[in-house]
């Protein structure tokens, strides 16, 4: 099972259980055991691959240029319409050319500018002309009346230059008061206005000037009239037009005084914008038109039309045909060639799993989990295989998979990939996986066959050697071995591929297969922590670690239980010595038991092998509780597992090594309490049953020891009896139905129980500091220690009333 500290590291430390905890877990149970997440990595492999790769193209035709002799014959594979791009875009450059740029009068301008004028102009007379001094005709009275102050006039001037558009400064304002506003400053500044603005104002008329070989468009916007304009130079440009208000404004104000004409002219030119400007967007859609209208240049190829000849030079239409040939050719052999790869990469990957993984049985706990490992191996390790390609490819294009390069697959570390499939999922998931990656790895480099035969050997030896021990020298011996096998096996590439075998590329090949085994088994040593965080696997090395009795939780069990810590210490014995009788696991089995009974730390007194004072808590308590707290070491040890990340491995062992067994002597004890209604449930152990081997031994081991433990005279024979009858009541009650243990494994293992208990508690002579008497009679039985009493058969009385699903022999 996926504990909750697995996956994401973040997820393992001990926290408050947030709403953002619980969206996670939600999710990682989605994505552990939805369906569809297989469908989702088997697109998304094939798709990733197929983008990744370069498909061979089968070209036609060799890169030409003009003047070049044509190495061979060619023809035309099929009808084709080529585009002379050259003339057709010359074409296209010379009708863009031809059409004139489109420029738009704002006839409106100078009416507005001359109306503004009038109103602010307006504004500042009116106080020196109220309306009680006008006659009927508008006109003046000759009536006298106090002319404003120049304080009344400024309370206006926000409002005049609203109306002008521009603002002025107070002595300005001032000048203007002084002249009272006169009507006929408002004629002259109109007048120069109109002059200069009736002429054309551009805003650049250096770019208006490009145009001059061709002329522009000139549209009133407000009548939408075109006229073509040639004469580009009578336009003013903004400077020039600034200076031509000055120009223009000299005869109108020679009798001006010198201060006034001043201010005039600085308003005019103030006033002054541009009223014809650039029309992009029409320009622009007048020229798309005027290219819609220009045909491409075509020719026609016909199928078998001989395009060039050996021997002939290389011409401009030639050429024009040849690059068009080889671009349509190459185009479709890209698409052909990438769906080619999706089909068989898509095959490879379903029938693969359908046949090795779907119901392999490492696979059937947490099979999505598994996939997942096994999906982002193999995009990494295809990564890795694509990266070194393409640095082979861009040192050299054009020898790109000659013999040199080629041999340059033997230094990748792909070996790595089995060596570490084969640590956490076993030998016979990492040889199919390293089938799969060796042909998609091999399609990497161009469907080279030397390249699938030294990487699919390679990664079955890496694996095959991997399987030993977890120990560094283990792993550094692994290592030297595949540098050994990769070097035969490039000697072995190397005659089969070369015609003459060169003993320099030989040396080469061999240095790089034996630096590519070593780095194998480097990357495997690196990876493997890292990979037993993420997915919360557990390996032999980890269990070698939890192997050892200096770890916290064994030293607090023998120092706060000692009596568990030596149950643990004996089913752990026993366990492992039937582990490899039977060919099982043994150091797993070991490990498990020694933390199988970690939960009782939580209630140490409550068991009876650490109740040294003599005093059974259990006496005050009633069957049920006592029931309850038996079972509830297991829930306990699960806990402390998962504290102290024990793995799933020891989380398994801790819960099922009682399976769904009765706890009988509280059981026999409620039914005796006289009470009507006692459920069974409520005094067998949660479970789940035994679902491997080892913790089939391991639940096996710890029944026989504390049994053992509690014969009076635990001689030869009553151990066998009551090993034998323990086994049996075990296996009746169907607690080794999941589990993959036969008739004939749990016969070795009885046997293998037998040997150690014996030893354990075998008879003893009693030492004395008197010297013992000699024996009257050497025949007495009773003198003899190292005899049985001759009337004991070591069988338990109500043995041979078992069941009948009593396996007779067992262990003997």
């Amino acid at each position: 099972m996926w504990s909750g500290t697995s996956w994401f590291p973040i997820l393992s430390m001990p926290m408050k259980k947030t709403k953002i905890n619980t969206w996670l877990d939600s999710v990682r149970q989605f994505i552990l055991s939805t369906p569809y997440l297989l469908w989702a990595m088997l697109l998304g492999i094939t798709l990733l691959f197929t983008f990744s790769q370069t498909p061979e193209q089968q070209q036609i035709t060799d890169a030409y240029e003009i003047g070049d002799v044509a190495q061979r014959d060619i023809k035309a594979p099929r009808d084709i319409l080529v585009e002379d791009r050259e003339v057709s875009e010359e074409r296209r450059g010379q009708a863009r050319n031809a059409v004139r740029i489109v420029y738009d009068l704002d006839a409106d301008l100078l009416p507005r500018i001359q109306a503004n004028v009038k109103d602010a102009m307006t504004i500042g007379r009116s106080l020196f002309e109220p309306e009680s001094a006008r006659n009927d005709e508008g006109e003046t009275s000759a009536k006298d009346t106090p002319d404003p102050t120049f304080v009344m006039v400024l309370e206006t001037k926000p409002l005049f230059e609203e109306k002008l558009g521009i603002m002025i400064s107070e002595g300005a304002y001032s000048i203007l008061h002084k002249h009272r506003f006169d009507p006929d400053i408002t004629q002259k500044i109109q007048t120069i206005m109109g002059k200069v603005l009736s002429n054309g104002v551009v805003a650049n008329k250096e770019l208006l000037l490009e145009q001059e070989h061709k002329g522009i468009v000139l549209r009133n916007i407000k009548s939408n009239e075109e006229q073509v304009v040639n004469n580009l130079k009578v336009f003013y440009g903004p400077d020039q037009a600034k200076a031509m208000v000055r120009i223009e404004g000299e005869p109108l104000l020679k009798k001006v005084n010198y201060t006034l004409t001043n201010l005039i002219v600085d308003i005019c030119q103030r006033l002054l914008q541009p009223n014809i400007f650039m029309n992009k967007n029409e320009t622009q859609a007048r020229i798309l038109a005027a290219q819609a209208t220009i045909n491409p240049v075509m020719y026609q190829i016909k199928a078998g039309e001989m395009i060039v000849r050996e021997g002939e030079r290389i011409d401009k239409t030639r050429l024009i045909k040849l690059n068009a040939l080889l671009e349509q050719t190459v185009v479709k052999t890209v698409y052909v060639s990438a769906t080619g790869v999706a089909l068989i990469t898509f095959t490879l990957l379903l029938v693969s799993y359908l046949l090795f993984f779907r119901h392999h049985a490492a696979l059937e706990n947490d099979h999505n989990k598994h996939m997942i490992f096994l999906a982002l191996g193999l995009v990494l390790y295809l990564g890795a295989v694509k990266l070194s390609s393409y640095l082979v490819q861009s040192a050299d294009p054009n020898q790109a998979w000659d013999l040199m390069s080629a041999s340059f697959f033997m230094a990748i570390p792909l070996p790595a990939a089995a060596m570490i499939c084969c640590l956490f999922l076993g030998f016979s998931i990492a040889i199919y996986f390293s089938l799969v990656l060796s042909v998609l790895a091999s399609m990497s480099f161009g469907g080279s066959f030397e390249a699938f035969i030294f990487f699919l050997l390679s990664c079955s030896m890496a694996a095959f050697w991997a399987q030993a021990r977890q120990t560094r020298k283990n792993f550094i011996m692994t290592g030297v071995k595949l540098a050994i096998f990769n070097s035969f096996l490039a000697i072995a590439l190397g005659f089969y591929s070369l015609t003459q075998p060169d003993p320099v590329i030989l040396a080469r090949e061999v240095i790089i297969a034996f630096c590519g085994g070593i780095f194998s088994a480097v990357l495997t040593i690196g990876f493997c922590p890292l990979i037993e965080i993420i997915f919360d696997y557990t390996t032999e090395a980890k269990l070698l670690e939890l192997a050892n009795l200096d770890q916290p939780l064994i030293k607090k069990l023998m120092i706060e239980a000692p009596g568990t810590y030596n149950h643990s210490v004996i089913v752990a014995t026993l366990a492992e010595a039937a582990a490899s009788a039977i060919h099982a696991n043994s150091l797993k089995a070991k490990v498990m038991a020694y933390y199988h009974d970690i939960g009782k730390l939580d209630k140490i007194m409550y068991f009876i092998e650490n109740q040294a004072d003599g005093k059974n808590r259990h006496d005050k308590l009633s069957p049920s509780m006592s029931a309850l707290i038996l079972i509830q070491h297991v829930k306990k040890g699960v806990e402390l597992a998962k504290t102290h990340k024990l793995g799933n491995e020891i989380i398994e062992g801790i819960t099922q090594h009682h399976g769904t067994s009765l706890i009988k002597f509280f059981y026999n004890k409620a039914l005796k309490s006289g009470k009507d209604k006692i459920n069974e449930e409520n005094f067998r152990y949660p479970g789940p049953k035994p679902q491997t081997r080892e913790t089939g031994i391991v639940m096996l081991a710890d029944v026989v020891e504390a049994a053992v433990r509690a014969l009076d005279r635990p001689t030869a024979a009553r151990i066998r009896g009551r090993v034998k009858e323990l086994i049996n009541d075990i296996f009746a009650d169907g607690q080794l139905e999941e589990c993959e243990l036969t008739l004939k494994d749990l016969h070795q293992i009885a046997k293998s129980f037998n040997n150690i208990l014996t030893s354990i508690y075998h008879s003893r002579i009693e030492y004395t500091d008197k010297p013992q008497e000699k024996k009257k009679e050497k025949n007495d039985s009773t003198s003899d220690t190292d005899r049985e009493p001759a009337k004991t058969n070591g069988v338990h009385p109500g043995a041979s009333q078992k069941d009948r699903t009593d396996l007779k022999r067992l262990g003997l």
